[in-house]
């Protein structure tokens, strides 16, 4: 386990949170200018502390009370950051015994080869790094941190750079590693479909403090707060009014309807709430299926609408009696994302107006 408290005054806000990292990934995510990479800084010995603790197994790193500050040499920590820092100047196999120390030339080399079929890159040893792709380059600054067998793993953004297709595959190969070896690896993202897919654990970072960590289904289902459901997804965020409690949940006005929403032990009626919605729940109705007796249920027109090639994100402006945001001087009510296929299956190009479901399991109470 690696434990982690740490207090460092930066230029605009105080990086100041606790964390414990199990063997396993931890995603740190969070949105650019978090506190993120100097995070990893502070735990690999690269930057000092104004205060903490910092310890692994019971093993010391850093403490601020007992003024403990080891080197990073002897934190034996593996670090891979964004650029690699490779040494243009020394071969793929130089490059990955640079922080072996205490063995033979023949241990060297074997440890070197070893590492390096390992994450695939066998009988590369004698080239450049700048004779490398993007994804070659990335795993050698791998194999260079894995090679002096670390305690822990610090990743940087290290599939940033590269192209989707790279980047898959190499997300695949550090789960593989990762199980293998059994290390706290805390990997650093503002990617939250790459933080869901990799995490064991996702800890939510913004301006310098620890807003919510869990397992990230736990994360998305029910977040702590409006900043965490907008880091990790949530797109619709409406404003309303409890007014009452009823069969296990909630009866709340938003504008000019009253929807049901999953309770919430703390909410009374009377009480001001902002419900987020995730767009990717929200239900289209088959024109040939009946809404009557579907709670939840509203009506109106797809007003604009935006594609990756494999989504569809819908702008809807729910009919006049329906509105969710009356007061607000905004051209759309709710957005709404579906599969390619399904938008081209229900003909939503030629079809605009919709009846929507909000499912109560797609509704979070902040």
């Amino acid at each position: 386990m690696l434990s982690i408290w740490l207090h460092k005054q930066l230029s605009t806000f105080d990086l100041s949170f606790e964390l414990n990292v199990p063997p396993g990934v931890t995603a740190l995510f969070g949105p650019s200018g978090a506190g993120k990479s100097m995070t990893l800084a502070c735990i690999a010995g690269l930057a000092k502390p104004d205060a903490g603790h910092i310890a692994l197994n019971g093993f010391t790193f850093f403490d601020s009370h007992a003024r403990i500050n080891l080197p990073p040499q002897r934190r034996r920590i593996g670090y891979v950051m964004q650029d690699y820092l490779l040494f243009p100047h020394l071969t793929v196999g130089e490059n990955v015994a640079f922080g072996l120390q205490g063995l033979s030339r023949a241990q060297r080399r074997k440890t070197v080869e070893d590492m390096l079929e390992r994450v695939g890159l066998a009988g590369y040893e004698a080239r450049r790094p700048q004779a490398l792709s993007g994804g070659q380059q990335q795993r050698v600054a791998l194999a260079r941190a894995l090679v002096i067998q670390p305690r822990a793993l610090l990743l940087d953004e290290p599939f940033s750079a590269l192209d989707a297709p790279t980047r898959a595959l190499l997300r695949h190969d550090l789960l593989s590693l990762q199980r293998s070896l059994n290390l706290p690896v805390i990997f650093i993202t503002h990617d939250f479909g790459e933080a869901y897919l990799l995490a064991d654990q996702l800890a939510v970072l913004a301006e310098g403090k620890l807003l919510q960590c869990g397992a990230p289904a736990e994360v998305v289902a029910r977040p702590v707060n409006q900043t965490v459901a907008r880091l990790t997804g949530s797109r619709n965020f409406l404003d309303g009014q409890v007014i009452a409690r009823q069969d296990g949940h909630l009866i709340v006005r938003v504008g000019d309807v009253l929807l049901q929403a999953p309770d919430a032990s703390a909410r009374q009626p009377g009480d001001s709430v902002t419900l987020a919605i995730r767009s990717e729940r929200i239900m289209l109705l088959r024109k040939d299926a009946q809404s009557s007796q579907r709670h939840n249920t509203v009506h109106g027109a797809i007003v604009d609408e935006m594609s990756d090639g494999f989504t569809c994100t819908l702008f809807l402006r729910t009919d006049d009696g329906q509105r969710l945001r009356p007061d607000i001087d905004s051209t759309y009510d709710l957005e709404i994302v579906v599969p390619v296929y399904i938008y081209e299956r229900l003909h939503i190009a030629e079809d605009r107006r919709w009846t929507v479901i909000l499912p109560q399991e797609a509704i979070q109470v902040l």
